[in-house]
């Protein structure tokens, strides 16, 4: 059980990465502190003395900030992709 939970923190961990990365680059603010915040919350998973008993909690509450920071992140890329484009010209 402990080498799922190793390799499903793993996971989430790149997954935290990979948009702590994106939206640094890209200056996304809110879904930047949800992937940093799973981040740690993965950490948190993996040291046994902090979590104990409760490892595929933090588990499972880090991917759903991962889930909903790459929500965010997506849904704020839509929205500058709205507001950049030219309006149609009137017929």
């Amino acid at each position: 059980m402990r080498t799922a939970l190793t390799a499903a923190a793993l996971a989430v961990a790149v997954g935290d990465l990979w948009l702590v990365v994106t939206c640094w680059k890209t200056r996304s603010v809110l879904a930047g502190f949800l992937a940093a915040t799973g981040a740690a919350i993965v950490l948190l998973a993996v040291v046994a003395g902090a979590a104990g008993n409760y490892r595929a909690a933090a588990l499972a509450i880090a991917a759903i900030m991962l889930a909903t920071g790459v929500a965010l992140y997506r849904l704020g890329q839509l929205m500058e992709r709205l507001l950049d484009r030219e309006p149609d010209d009137p017929v």
